[in-house]
């Protein structure tokens, strides 16, 4: 292996870690603004995940919906939120 690929190499690490870092900060934000008002079902993965909570919360009324918890003690249900 020469220089430059040991440097390409470094680049490309450097760039992959950046990025999942913006995506964490990202996906915090979000949570900060996420409402807990409206959680109903259980959230089990392989049964009952985000797409059925999605068209759950469709059902009811709202815009959107997502299989969340307030802390990590707490169980994964389905929030619906506008």
């Amino acid at each position: 292996m020469g220089i430059k690929t040991l440097i390409i190499f470094f680049h490309i690490f450097i760039l992959a870690v950046l990025s999942s870092n913006n995506i964490i900060l990202t996906s915090g934000a979000e949570i900060k603004k996420f409402s807990y008002d409206h959680c109903f079902h259980l959230c089990v993965a392989g049964e009952y995940g985000s797409n059925e909570c999605f068209v759950d919360c469709a059902q009811k009324g709202f815009w959107h919906g997502n299989c969340a918890n307030r802390t990590k003690k707490d169980p994964i249900r389905c929030c619906c939120y506008n």
